[in-house]
């Protein structure tokens, strides 16, 4: 299994975090797919075992569990990682409701269709395939009217560097906006709510603590990264990967 990573055109680096490519040309593999706060546009260019048809293109919301999948042998797929709170950008869909789940992609872009998969899947390397993605996003974004949500991407970033000891309501009034509207803002436009997006980042963060400190107590790496006890890590943890953190 391989896994490689591109940076988007120098337009696209607003909103694009980076396009990815994963390639199975081994066995197949079971294996888990977990929260890491994004949303995804992804492309299934497996198209000879295709087993949701109609659904090789896909939107895939922002997920708050973990989630099972299999990548089937010779099997290659695409993904454009938007930053948190810019999908939007592109898309007035709340993403609230697409949270946990996926959607038909030409659904919301009627270009990416059936006729553009093809495309993508006769390009000879993944360079050529990131330049089509490159090209076709750019193509589907209305520059005239192209906006950033700079207030939901701002309080990311806040609630990234203040996982530990978040307080929402000193957030909001960073933000200059109440607690109220920035909630109601934030999970239209985020995918799902200030806690829940807060949840996700700390995962990942004491997932790598976990790796790089494999000696230290769990209770102690609660209180390192700012849960209750060692209860309430192996609580959030189990439910956002499925299994105890001695299994990450």
């Amino acid at each position: 299994m391989s896994y490689k990573e591109y940076q988007p055109s120098e337009n696209l680096n607003s909103i694009v975090d980076t396009i990815w490519i994963a390639t199975n040309n081994g066995k197949e593999i079971k294996s888990k797919i977990l929260p890491d706060g994004y949303v995804d546009i992804i492309f299934d260019l497996d198209k000879q075992t295709h087993q949701n048809p109609g659904n090789e293109i896909r939107i895939s919301g922002m997920m708050t569990k973990f989630k099972s999948v299999i990548s089937r042998k010779n099997s290659e797929t695409l993904g454009v990682r938007f930053k948190a709170g810019q999908f939007n950008s592109i898309s007035d869909i709340p993403l609230s409701e697409i949270k946990n789940t996926t959607i038909n992609a030409s659904n919301l872009f009627p270009k990416l269709n059936n006729s553009f998969l093809e495309e993508l899947i006769e390009k000879k390397n993944q360079w050529e395939k990131v330049q089509l993605i490159n090209k076709i996003l750019s193509a589907e974004i209305n520059w005239s009217g192209f906006t950033i949500n700079k207030l939901e991407y701002a309080v990311c970033k806040t609630i990234q560097l203040n996982y530990r000891d978040l307080d929402l309501n000193k957030v909001a009034k960073s933000h200059c906006i109440s607690l109220r509207q920035l909630e109601r803002r934030f999970k239209t436009t985020v995918g799902v709510t200030m806690k829940e997006y807060h949840s996700i980042i700390r995962f990942n963060k004491v997932k790598d603590y976990i790796t790089e400190n494999p000696n230290l107590s769990l209770l102690n790496i609660a209180f390192d990264n700012g849960y209750f006890d060692h209860s309430h890590l192996s609580k959030e943890i189990k439910k956002m990967s499925g299994v105890n953190p001695s299994d990450l």
